[in-house]
């Protein structure tokens, strides 16, 4: 059976099939991304309140494991458990908290850092340095999981770090520029732990498991995170009330609902295609997101920014065994060109 199952996973058309639908699924992810920023950027400047709009969307993550759940009673009778990686026994609210406390408190970081430097540099901008948490997870990967060093990573760790140093600076020295685009490294970075740790923990878990985590995330910042957000309002540091009508609800659930898509497009999308092709959905991003802000002044050293973070997120795509997959096709074309060559003359000979 697995011999057969590892043939028509070979097969042209099947690879074609997952191909296209990883494409398709890759416009989808930038489509979701481009939209839930501008929804973000546009419910902030009528409520500046960064904390009570990343926590609002966090809480929309609770629909993960339901429609995950909807999904595999319609589609599948094979029973799984999901949440092995919380730990062995019964699924209590002690070992929820205590296992996505974690992964909650690096999601609202990073969200709310994100948000901070959309009220200061543009979506494109954001969008650019957020690409570059690829690289920061490869270099804490190589560092704390042990990942096997690969020299094109580093270039493209350093491309990224050179395109974020052009980006605070494309504006000039005295601009928000560099504070947004330090918020959105701190952003990066926070989301680079995020990866992380996923892979240490949740990444055997299959996509069951992942829908639990997110699950329980949601559950946490409705738990856990909510004191918080009454405190930065009773200190006047956010101004929301659910009574009042300035709190632009359309917009803020526009954004939670397509955030949420986008997640599940993110996470899920691996099943039916290729993570890296799905990824180029968040490269794909930024021009987007640059083509749909018409306020953008795109100068030479912002443009050449995006091209070489552009260029390291594509390195960083590279399978671990690209270097000896090359070699391989090229003793190939080498093998066929002699062996081809040598038909040719023997042809010549007869004649």
């Amino acid at each position: 059976d697995q011999p057969v199952r590892s043939c028509c996973s070979r097969c042209p058309l099947k690879v074609l099939l997952r191909q296209t639908t990883g494409l398709l699924l890759a416009s989808c992810v930038s489509a979701a991304w481009v939209w839930a920023a501008h929804s973000a950027k546009q419910t902030l400047t009528r409520l500046h309140a960064p904390f009570f709009i990343i926590w609002f969307c966090g809480i929309w993550n609770l629909l993960f494991f339901p429609l995950y759940y909807l999904g595999h009673l319609l589609g599948s009778e094979r029973r799984e458990k999901c949440s092995r990686f919380l730990g062995d026994g019964d699924l209590t609210l002690r070992l929820v908290l205590k296992g996505a406390a974690p992964f909650s408190l690096l999601w609202s970081v990073s969200g709310y850092l994100h948000l901070l430097s959309l009220c200061r540099i543009s979506i494109s901008d954001s969008s650019a340095v957020l690409c570059c948490s690829h690289a920061f997870a490869f270099l804490l990967s190589w560092i704390g999981l042990k990942d096997r060093f690969m020299g094109v990573r580093i270039v493209a760790a350093i491309l990224s770090i050179t395109g974020i140093v052009m980006l605070a600076y494309a504006d000039g020295f005295h601009s928000n520029s560099i504070t947004g685009v330090a918020l959105g490294v701190g952003s990066a970075s926070t989301l680079a732990f995020y990866k992380v740790l996923f892979r240490k923990r949740v990444c055997e878990a299959g996509p069951g498991g992942v829908c639990v985590l997110l699950s329980c995330v949601g559950v946490c910042n409705l738990l856990l995170h909510s004191w918080l957000c009454v405190l930065l309002y009773l200190t006047h540091t956010e101004y929301w009330s659910p009574t009042q009508q300035s709190v632009p609800w359309s917009s803020l659930c526009t954004t939670a609902a397509l955030l949420l898509l986008f997640n599940v497009l993110v996470n899920l999308g691996g099943v039916v295609s290729y993570p890296a092709l799905i990824s180029l959905g968040i490269l794909l991003t930024i021009p987007a997101n640059w083509y749909m802000s018409v306020t953008l002044v795109v100068s030479n050293v912002r443009g050449a920014a995006f091209g070489i973070i552009s260029a390291g997120f594509l390195l960083l795509l590279l399978p671990e065994d690209w270097d000896e997959r090359t070699l391989f096709y090229e003793s190939l074309e080498n093998f066929y060109s002699i062996h081809g060559g040598g038909r040719h003359a023997g042809r010549c000979v007869a004649k």
